[in-house]
């Protein structure tokens, strides 16, 4: 365990530790500090810390953000209530308590280290993203880099939500394409569906096709005319007959079709057979081939054309698409087809360039889950305070408020005083351990005894790790690690100073219950049968 929490810890916050990850006889490395990629590639032999493997895994599967967080809570609860002897079922009484004040608090109007999320303002959402992008320092940003991409990813959210909805509506889609060997600078967000450009369609061909409204057709069926594609079935052929003539001739007769009903759109997720192909075009229709699996729901998203998964029966009226405009678009050193909706698709295709491949998988892999996490605000439209602040100021709150009552509480849960105390203080060490992990350079980390902001000695900060506090020469500070007074945080009122650096409220509210939950499973294990 201590092993696990080390490897997690050092991966942890803006300036963690990469990890290189390579199985014993060579192979792919993996270079990573995100704790999906780290746990996904990590064999462990011990039930248990599968188990937390696992829970982790699930919970940014859901959430998208706060694994580190989670998995470092996790084990350090587990150790502290080892090393202080606590019994385990005196322990669970407690964390159980104490997590429930915990979210009592986080999610009353009093909290102090959450601050509301303006959707009217896309300060507040770049912000948030800014701060997952800058946590992952395998992405390899500047400073002008990573505010670029975080304007990209609320530009891209921004994109996935339908404008003109009444009712229960879903949200569009994100499309993202990686180019490799490019700058940075050149990312970019799009309207529409971006796709390969079709071999030999130029721009007068697209010039050539009237303004307006353009149908759509869509097959998820191989049209390659090989017998092959039919399928694992037995065929029973007649003497004389020629199945791929056959084929092909059904092929051209599904071609005079789509011309008929003036198709100016015809899209394939397999093969195309290149005489089909041949006449389409010849007919003034654009082709697009090989689309992917990955690329049909956005497409029908878009489009509204149903996929079509035979080539034997005719085109249904109803299964055609519309699309209002398709364009080509130089993006990096690719050339690509954007596909414009004709209505409110809330489609987007992000473009994505980086210097090498495994910074571009990892920034890839960021962006994604930084618009989840953006898209996860309009359910619960708070963020908490990143940089450690909130973990300082949550321990801080929980101490004061039990330590004034320890007596009480204690026979309420029947066990002893002092068993409360070690237990309370095992929570709250834990929960300031994360803080802790955040530096990794071997500076001392602060806490002001009024705010209970976390702070770094640095002469060129003037502020607390989240941004919201503001230094100055009367708050008096103390090491983290040092034991000092319990006190009542002090809430920010009436102040312009904004938070640089925030957490997804319900990512890291939900991280905390499970690891609560993880950390009392495991110690009340008392035998493992393998």
């Amino acid at each position: 365990m201590a092993l696990l929490r080390n490897i997690l810890s050092t991966a942890y916050g803006p300036t963690g530790r990469l990890k290189q990850i390579h199985n014993n006889v060579g192979g792919h490395v993996l270079t990573t500090s995100t704790s999906t990629a780290l746990l996904k590639r990590v064999d462990m032999s011990e039930p248990l810390l599968k188990m937390i493997s696992t829970a982790v895994q699930h919970h940014t599967a859901c959430y998208s953000d706060c694994g580190l967080f989670m998995g470092i809570f996790t084990l350090r609860l587990i150790e502290n209530t080892q090393n202080n002897g606590l019994r385990t079922a005196a322990a669970a009484k407690v964390y159980k308590h104490l997590v429930e004040e915990c979210n009592m608090y986080l999610k009353g109007d009093s909290c102090g280290c959450k601050v509301p999320v303006d959707f009217s303002n896309s300060d507040s959402l770049i912000a948030l993203a800014r701060s997952m992008i800058a946590s992952k320092p395998a992405c390899m940003l500047n400073s002008r880099e990573t505010k670029h991409i975080s304007s990209l990813i609320a530009q891209a959210f921004l994109y996935s939500i339908h404008c003109n909805s009444s009712g229960v509506s879903c949200f569009g889609r994100t499309v993202t394409i990686g180019i490799e060997g490019q700058s940075v600078s050149d990312s970019s967000v799009f309207p529409g569906l971006l796709v390969d450009v079709p071999e030999m369609l130029q721009h007068a061909d697209l010039e050539r096709l009237e303004s307006g409204l353009f149908k759509v057709v869509l097959f998820s069926v191989s049209l390659s005319g090989d017998i092959s594609e039919v399928g694992d079935v037995t065929l029973e052929i007649h003497r004389g007959v020629d199945p791929e003539r056959d084929l092909l001739q059904q092929l051209l007769k599904l071609g005079e079709q789509v011309v008929m009903d003036k198709v100016n759109l015809f899209a394939c997720q397999k093969v195309v057979h290149p005489i089909l192909q041949h006449y389409l075009r010849k007919h003034g229709v654009v082709v697009i081939e090989r689309l992917g699996l990955a690329l049909m729901e956005p497409f029908v998203q878009l489009t509204g054309a149903q996929a079509i998964a035979s080539l034997c029966s005719s085109v249904p009226v109803e299964a055609y698409g519309m699309v209002k405009e398709f364009c080509l678009q130089s993006c990096g050193s690719r050339e690509l087809l954007q596909l414009l909706p004709s209505k409110d698709a809330a489609v987007s295709t992000m473009v994505l360039c980086h210097r090498n491949e495994t910074m571009l998988e990892e920034l890839k892999m960021t962006c994604k889950r930084a618009e989840h996490v953006l898209r996860l605000t309009l359910r619960e439209p708070y963020a908490l305070l990143g940089g450690g602040c909130t973990e300082t100021l949550l321990a801080t709150h929980i101490t004061h408020m039990n330590c004034s009552k320890a007596s009480t509480i204690a026979q309420a849960l029947c066990i002893s005083h002092s068993e409360f105390i070690m237990a309370v203080k095992a929570f709250c060490s834990s929960l300031q351990s994360v803080a802790l992990s955040l530096e990794h350079d071997g500076q001392d980390c602060l806490i002001d005894l009024t705010y209970a902001h976390r702070w770094v000695p640095d002469i060129y900060s003037k502020t607390c790790s989240c941004g919201l506090v503001e230094d100055r020469s009367n708050l008096e500070k103390t090491p983290l690690k040092t034991a000092y007074h319990t006190f009542s945080p002090v809430s920010l009122e009436n102040t312009d100073s904004q938070p640089r650096i925030l957490d997804s409220f319900s990512a890291k509210l939900n991280a905390l219950n499970v690891a609560v939950e993880m950390a009392n499973f495991v110690l009340d294990v008392k035998y493992i049968i393998k």
